[in-house]
């Protein structure tokens, strides 16, 4: 990377990145309002999505006009794709905390299902994560959006680890960590979380699009 005796490059990097950070500050307070209602979350997420897709290709207008934008057109699918997938995650919890009650009281033969509920969620993390990056995307129908997800979970298997593999430590790992070790740090999970995730998932989405789609939405 060439620097200039004036610090040119340095200062435009320091911009870019103090550029980056104020957007993902905006996205995780739009995030956040726009999810209040809970059911309204799948749309939110689109819309963060959508704009961090844009961000990464240095495209779009103001992070405001695009997640607003997103938003409006994808909600009455997000809405209903949002309430299900919550409704799969309330169950699988559920499932998942009763199993650890039995185990706790000595049970152990519930150990399998409550792996088999663990591994069930982590398939539900993946699915999440594809499902409103495919919606932020694409102009689908439901069911199109949903196989679409699927398929190309299949379709890219290494890729898909990496993407789980992202949210496990952005999502549990790390957070988990500063409210443990570091709670003093925490904040920046309040602060960037989800749009930070969306940020960087973004980026490996991108890739897995633009084979499909050499021009933009």
């Amino acid at each position: 990377m060439a620097v200039h005796a004036d610090g040119t490059e340095d200062r435009s990097l320091i911009l870019e990145l103090g550029e980056t950070i104020f957007n993902l500050m905006v996205l995780n307070v739009l995030w956040a309002l726009c999810s209040i209602p809970v059911v309204t979350i799948g749309a939110s997420t689109t819309a963060l999505n959508y704009t961090c897709i844009k961000l990464r290709k240095d495209e779009g207008d103001s992070v405001v006009r695009m997640f607003f934008r997103s938003f409006a057109a994808n909600i009455r699918q997000a809405l209903i794709l949002g309430t299900g997938m919550l409704a799969v995650l309330i169950i699988l919890s559920a499932g998942l905390i009763q199993m650890i009650g039995n185990m706790l009281a000595g049970k152990n033969a519930y150990v399998f299902a409550a792996v088999a509920l663990v591994l069930l969620l982590f398939l539900w993390l993946l699915l999440f994560a594809y499902i409103f990056m495919v919606l932020a995307r694409f102009d689908n129908t439901l069911l199109r959006t949903v196989t679409n997800s699927v398929y190309l979970i299949i379709r890219n298997p290494l890729k898909s680890l990496k993407i789980l593999w992202i949210e496990i430590m952005l999502v549990l790992v790390v957070p988990y960590a500063l409210w443990t070790y570091f709670p003093y740090g925490f904040p920046l999970v309040i602060f960037f979380g989800m749009p930070f995730t969306a940020y960087i998932l973004s980026r490996e989405f991108n890739e897995i699009f633009d084979e499909y789609i050499p021009e933009d939405r």
